[in-house]
């Protein structure tokens, strides 16, 4: 099922001001990535494009490294890539707000990184093409997202939510254009007292609990917490599985055929 973006731009422009106090494990994916970028790196960037930079979890990090002008943001929501510009003094001229897999990008980058944004991807092969013709010749795209098993809970009460890639699919959509030279994963469980609390963090993330429009009546929830504890509950806190994956990738040189066409 296609990821439907007006509705990811909905909740997330909904979750703005709540976001950052609730995304835990996302400010810790922040920091791991950051240190991922900063070990990774052969060269010195130049100009640097964050993709999904929301918030800007990530973009603070950025900050510490990197100058102003150096750094281009984009989102898929544009209030929230025009407050996270003004809030680390991004140049204005450098937020791209936007859908990644539609909007004009200007030139090439000595550097590509994301946070978290590429599970909202509905033709991840296509667009990991573009930004690699959107790289410098061996350039780096470093990025985090999230694995098969992350919010396993969810989709095991519901049957629903949002179907996340496994490291080999995401391999195989990548190495057409990149050579893999790091994966990491981790899985990281966070505890809560009960699952209305668990339904609330999540909501204040921006993310959709059954992946569908289901109406969450009052009945509909109880029968979500009654499902959630029966299966999940443990001395008196059920848990919730996030399970984010790393990858450093290098863009591969395209090769020129016999007629002076390059492809890869």
């Amino acid at each position: 099922m296609a990821v439907n973006k007006h509705e990811v731009e909905q909740r997330f422009r909904r979750s703005m001001t709540t976001y950052n106090a609730n995304a835990m494990v996302q400010k810790a994916m922040a920091v791991q990535l950051n240190r991922m970028v900063m070990s990774s790196l052969d060269y010195i960037p130049k100009n640097i494009l964050e993709v999904g930079c929301g918030t800007g979890l990530f973009t603070e990090e950025l900050r510490r490294s990197f100058k102003e002008d150096e750094i281009y943001i984009n989102d898929i929501v544009e209030e929230v890539c025009c407050r996270t510009a003004r809030l680390y003094q991004v140049i204005s001229s450098h937020c791209l707000p936007g859908d990644i897999e539609e909007i004009p990008l200007p030139g090439r980058f000595d550097l590509i990184v994301s946070a978290a944004t590429f599970q909202w991807l509905n033709e991840p092969k296509a667009t990991f093409r573009r930004l690699s013709e959107h790289l410098r010749e061996d350039g780096l795209m470093i990025f985090s997202t999230f694995g098969k098993y992350n919010l396993r809970e969810i989709r095991l009460t519901t049957g629903g939510g949002l179907k996340y890639r496994t490291q080999e699919e995401l391999m195989g959509l990548l190495e057409p254009y990149f050579k893999i030279e790091q994966i990491r994963e981790e899985f990281r469980l966070m505890e809560f007292d009960d699952p209305l609390a668990l339904l609330q963090h999540l909501k204040k993330t921006g993310v959709n609990v059954s992946g569908d429009k289901r109406v969450w009546t009052k009945g509909k929830v109880q029968e979500f917490i009654d499902e959630y504890n029966a299966r999940f509950a443990m001395d008196g806190k059920v848990t919730l599985t996030y399970h984010p994956l790393y990858l450093v990738c290098r863009k591969k040189p395209r090769i020129m055929n016999t007629y002076g066409v390059a492809s890869w």
